[in-house]
């Protein structure tokens, strides 16, 4: 029995190691700009996460759409870089996965 769209989705996101450790770089690197409030300068607390989630973050922040730090421009950022982590995290799970698959059963075609 084959799993279900959603299911297969949250395993190859989640449950996998090169995902989990991309994951865990991630939440790392998050940290100093949870933590960025605490400090007198935050300037390059995000520059970490940044690097990590890029490319993907980088094109959907081009559009800058919300001026200063309002608190949608704040949301917008943190959400590109959760979806950003995500589909990074679900793209290694595919690769993984591909990489993992047992050649001998791949099905042959000839013509």
């Amino acid at each position: 029995m084959r799993d279900s769209r959603p299911h297969t989705i949250i395993r190859l996101t989640f449950a996998n190691p090169a995902s989990l450790v991309y994951l865990g770089l991630v939440v790392a690197a998050a940290l100093p700009l949870v933590f960025a409030s605490a400090t007198p300068d935050p300037g390059f607390a995000a520059v970490w996460i940044l690097l990590i989630t890029a490319p993907t973050s980088m094109l959907l922040l081009l559009p800058d759409f919300a001026d200063g730090d309002s608190a949608l421009a704040t949301g917008y950022f943190l959400a590109t870089l959760a979806l950003s982590a995500l589909l990074h995290s679900f793209l290694l799970g595919l690769a993984y996965r591909g990489l993992r698959a047992n050649p001998g059963r791949q099905v042959r075609t000839t013509t």
